[in-house]
């Protein structure tokens, strides 16, 4: 075996020696991450995941696509699904947005590369987070968490703009999802339910095992900075965040980033559907780097 090769496999051994010599560690790192999917990722990520299936299924999403087409067409050059993921992915958070476009994209409601450019502009964090642990546990202040929102949604739209195609693709309904009725709601219920309750199970599981990785990075390393954590885990990177115009600008960046553990989490969502994430790859170090600039000025005025 060459030498490239075998390195990995030492990486994996050493890992699963860390495992058995920290397992105390490991195992309460493991607890952490089933409660932090039990009292906050099931509640908030799985009632969403079933509505937008059954929003998509029984038609709803077309119609609503066709209220949205003009604007979608304006800005992203896209057709009006467009308009719908990126309207549920910034309402609904990560991997919402992402888990969206796979669908409409099953669905027939856009075509492959269509879908593709969307991934760069529709994942986004939903208000309930920036709101919630951004505003409020961080600052101690809604309207920090709001003006973080605003960025946040601004970068999106920004990173859309700046990867459209240089012409409008031809989106749309395919032939499929023109030809094809809804199904019966009933029916439509029970895929749903079934759909989201396999995706809430690869968010889950990419949460439990990045704070496992999370818990023994700052073992060995001794790193305790949060714009450095949060590029592996989003939540716990914003709330060691220090309170202060450059912990407001670093929040910021790491919103529009997501984190690997959301990352791997977009790519689990779209597991099957064979479309590509390097818009989507672009996109995040895109939004990371408008959102960056954008929270300069704001938080100059904010803090002041």
């Amino acid at each position: 075996m060459k030498q490239k090769n075998r390195l990995p496999g030492l990486f994996l051994l050493a890992a699963m020696g860390c495992l058995l010599w920290e397992s105390d560690a490991a195992a309460e790192a493991v607890r952490a991450g089933i409660a932090l999917c039990v009292q906050s990722v099931i509640p908030a990520l799985f009632p969403f995941f079933v509505l937008t299936s059954l929003f998509i299924s029984l038609g709803f999403a077309a119609e609503l696509g066709r209220l949205l087409r003009r604007t979608a067409r304006r800005l992203f050059r896209c057709g009006g699904a467009g308009g719908t993921a990126f309207l549920l992915g910034i309402v609904g958070g990560y991997p919402v947005g992402a888990r969206t476009v796979g669908q409409l994209y099953e669905q027939g409601l856009c075509q492959k590369q269509e879908a593709e450019r969307l991934l760069s502009c529709c994942s986004n964090s939903g208000p309930a987070f920036i709101l919630g642990i951004a505003g409020g546990t961080l600052f101690h202040s809604s309207r920090l968490g709001a003006w973080l929102y605003l960025i946040h949604v601004l970068s999106a739209v920004l990173t859309g703009l700046l990867l459209r195609p240089r012409r409008a693709l031809p989106g749309g309904q395919t032939a499929r999802a023109a030809s094809a009725a809804p199904p019966p709601f009933s029916q439509a219920l029970i895929a749903a339910v079934q759909s989201g309750f396999s995706s809430i199970l690869n968010v889950c599981g990419f949460v439990i095992f990045f704070l496992v990785v999370l818990t023994f990075f700052t073992r060995l390393t001794g790193l305790h900075q949060g714009a450095v954590l949060g590029l592996l885990e989003l939540t716990n990177g914003i709330l060691l965040l220090p309170p202060t115009p450059l912990g407001f600008c670093e929040a910021s960046a790491l919103l529009a980033f997501g984190g690997l553990s959301v990352h791997c989490q977009t790519a689990a969502v779209l597991g099957g559907t064979g479309l590509s994430l390097r818009y989507y790859r672009l996109g995040k170090l895109l939004q990371t780097a408008l959102a960056l600039l954008l929270s300069v000025p704001a938080a100059l005025w904010l803090f002041s």
